[in-house]
């Protein structure tokens, strides 16, 4: 058994961008005050940030929607 969980393994590189856009389009419609709490929508996002081999775009845009849902 692995020490790492599967939830930490959501996310590759390869489909990071379209879990970015869907992100983005929760946050911006709902804002993190949806169904789901702040907390779930942070750790979506953190969990995201974790990804290996971020690219510096993916990285500034999952920054924003960390500043958007502290500012929620």
């Amino acid at each position: 058994m692995h020490n790492v969980s599967a939830r930490a393994l959501l996310y590759s590189v390869g489909h990071l961008d379209s879990a970015i856009e869907h992100l983005e389009q929760v946050l911006s419609l709902e804002g993190a005050n949806s169904l789901f709490s702040k907390t779930y929508w942070r750790g979506r996002v953190v969990q995201a940030l974790s990804t290996p081999g971020l690219a510096p775009s993916q990285h500034s845009r999952l920054q924003r929607l960390l500043d958007r849902i502290a500012q929620a």
